[in-house]
């Protein structure tokens, strides 16, 4: 078995913006900064992260859809890091992790005596937000009491605490993001179709792994890269390895390639990684062999990689 080799790393940073690391070309005309790294040099990705830099200059809300695993909160975070408010607070609410009872109490905060328990006034998440951005996860799960709640805000742009008389006005900015097809929600009667055409203003699709296959071996790197930051030590992957990890679909997308790569970690030995170390989900596999429509792209970035 051969070494694997990585020759290309493409990635957002905060202060080189979109760099080939071998070469030092740009992917770009006009490099972006942040904070947040984004790993990609497919083309699709490449127009993502262009469509999020002008995302980022509007103040209208965001919609983002896209299968579990395939970075929507990263890029929600990167809308925020790129635009105007990225000194103000980012706050992120998960609309499946809270109790539904709890939901309008975390949300809106209440005040001292409003109900049991209150034994002191609590700020909400939104007030927290202040004129920063509200970042709505999983909107597409909120039952829909909530989301008639959710719709007053987005209009009214005032909130209430538990237990109060008068409103609070706030200046935030929102993003949402669903790994549900809100249009069969609607015509199941599963989501208010007034609060899907307020949220619908910008709305853009995060691609599957399995449409950018030729940024599989870059994210292989990045993981590998944040595991070394971390105190590990330095691993390398064989050839035949990442063959395999480029050939499978991952249903997961990045979140399953994280899980495999550290897992291939725990089971490797003397800091290599070999193919059986990598261990796939054999029911939902899917390799590449004779298949025509292999994209272009990924054919040359898999020779530049000398994977082919």
């Amino acid at each position: 078995m051969r070494i694997f080799s990585l020759k290309i790393v493409l990635i957002l940073s905060k202060n080189d913006g979109f760099d080939d690391i071998k070469s030092g070309k740009s992917w770009m005309n006009s490099p972006v900064s942040s904070n947040t790294e984004i790993v990609g040099i497919s083309l699709i990705i490449k127009r993502k992260l262009r469509f999020i830099h002008k995302a980022a200059k509007s103040d209208k809300s965001v919609l983002i859809l896209g299968e579990t695993g395939t970075g929507k909160d990263l890029t929600a975070n990167k809308v925020h890091e790129l635009s105007d408010r990225r000194n103000k607070p980012f706050v992120a609410i998960n609309c499946t992790d809270t109790p539904e009872e709890l939901f309008e109490a975390e949300l809106f905060g209440y005040v001292r005596g409003s109900f049991t328990g209150a034994v002191k006034d609590k700020l909400g998440l939104l007030e927290v937000a202040k004129d920063g951005t509200i970042f709505f996860d999983e909107i597409g799960d909120l039952p829909l009491f909530l989301q008639a709640k959710i719709l007053r805000i987005i209009e009214k742009r005032e909130l209430r605490r538990i237990g109060e008389t008068t409103s609070r006005k706030i200046y935030a900015r929102f993003i949402f993001a669903t790994n549900k097809n809100l249009q069969e929600e609607m015509k199941a009667g599963g989501f208010r179709k007034d609060l899907y055409y307020r949220i619908n203003v910008i709305k853009f699709y995060m691609p599957p792994l399995k449409e950018r296959k030729e940024d599989i071996p870059l994210l292989v790197d990045h993981v590998l890269r944040k595991k070394i930051k971390r105190g590990e030590p330095k691993r390398v992957i064989y050839r035949e390895a990442m063959k395999k990890l480029v050939a499978y679909d991952f249903p997961g997308n990045i979140r399953e390639l994280e899980n495999i790569v550290e897992r291939a970690c725990i089971l490797s030995e003397a800091n290599t990684i070999t193919a059986k170390d990598i261990k796939l989900d054999y029911n939902k596999i899917c390799y590449k062999k004779n298949n025509e429509n292999n994209s272009r792209a990924v054919k040359k970035n898999l020779r530049e990689l000398s994977l082919e």
